[in-house]
């Protein structure tokens, strides 16, 4: 990312995090959308044996399980987790392509927070999470762990990673080989490409045993207010043609949007992932509560 940095990221605040994680928790443990072929996989926090880690007491809690040490020290409530079944492995793979900085970044600055906010609600339910970013090449990977100084590891990144304002194709098909053993993939993009990334997502399934696709979308890339005669630039690819602007114009420009996430829509279901169309005017918690919701219903 050789270009200058656009602006810094505003990542959730603590207390935002940790009130979407537990409002998402119950959509992240056990049940997931899987591919043809998917295993369960091996852990997860809850009622076992070993020590996971700590969280807040919260009303139901066993007693026997407070920690009176902890307790003492943070002087609140604070009870143990143990390690049970069914937690998986979860990678974002997230779009730092040129199109993520049009216009004004708004996309890529909606997108970071939301892939904060997902990574916080899965590691807080036990899973180990990995974080892979990308444009014509992975730019940076950070690789799969758990707990909270691994969170606040990917937050201090995301907060300063910028995609390029020019220039910066978007290939998932180069997150593939990342994914081994990945057990669950989210790809968070905007999907801009020849064939909306369809063949790379379908590379993408052969290497997870689930696969979401939240397409992110800023009602502002289909607006031109101008009724002149414009030269517009492919942000990706610096390709340049006229463009006549105007309601007819803006109309159409819609329309070939609206196809793009049909077709795109329709491959998901056709292959079993789950998928869902963000436009980033509504709150990312909302956003990804209704895909998860989505997502568990289809499974």
């Amino acid at each position: 990312m050789a270009a200058p940095p656009l602006t810094t990221v505003a990542l959730p605040a603590e207390a935002e995090l940790r009130a979407f994680a537990t409002a998402a928790a119950h959509l992240l443990v056990d049940r997931q959308p899987r591919t043809p072929g998917a295993r369960t996989v091996s852990r997860r926090a809850g009622v076992g044996i070993q020590h996971f880690d700590h969280r807040d007491y919260a009303p139901g809690d066993e007693v026997r399980h407070i920690d009176w040490r902890q307790t003492a020290r943070r002087r609140q409530p604070i009870v143990r987790r143990f390690e049970a079944e069914s937690v998986s492995d979860w990678t974002l793979l997230l779009d730092a392509s040129s199109s993520m900085a049009c216009p004004g970044a708004a996309k890529w600055q909606a997108a970071a927070c939301l892939a904060a906010g997902l990574a916080y609600a899965l590691l807080q339910a036990g899973h180990r999470v990995g974080l892979v970013v990308f444009g014509a090449r992975v730019l940076w990977h950070f690789p799969r762990g758990r707990g909270q100084p691994h969170y606040a590891a990917i937050a201090g990144r995301l907060a300063t990673l910028q995609p390029r304002a020019a220039g910066e194709r978007s290939d998932l098909g180069a997150c593939v080989g990342h994914l081994h053993g990945a057990g669950s993939v989210f790809a968070l993009s905007d999907f801009l490409a020849d064939d909306e990334m369809r063949r790379d997502l379908g590379a993408t399934l052969q290497r997870c045993t689930s696969l979401h696709a939240l397409q992110v979308s800023d009602a502002a890339e289909t607006r031109l207010s101008s009724t002149q005669e414009l030269d517009l630039e492919d942000a990706e690819t610096g390709a340049r043609w006229p463009w006549h602007g105007g309601a007819q114009a803006n109309a159409l420009a819609t329309a070939e949007r609206a196809a793009m996430t049909a077709r795109l829509r329709s491959f998901c279901i056709h292959h079993g992932a789950a998928f869902s169309h963000w436009d980033i005017t509504q709150p990312w918690q909302q956003a990804l509560l209704r895909h998860l919701l989505r997502a568990r219903a289809n499974c």
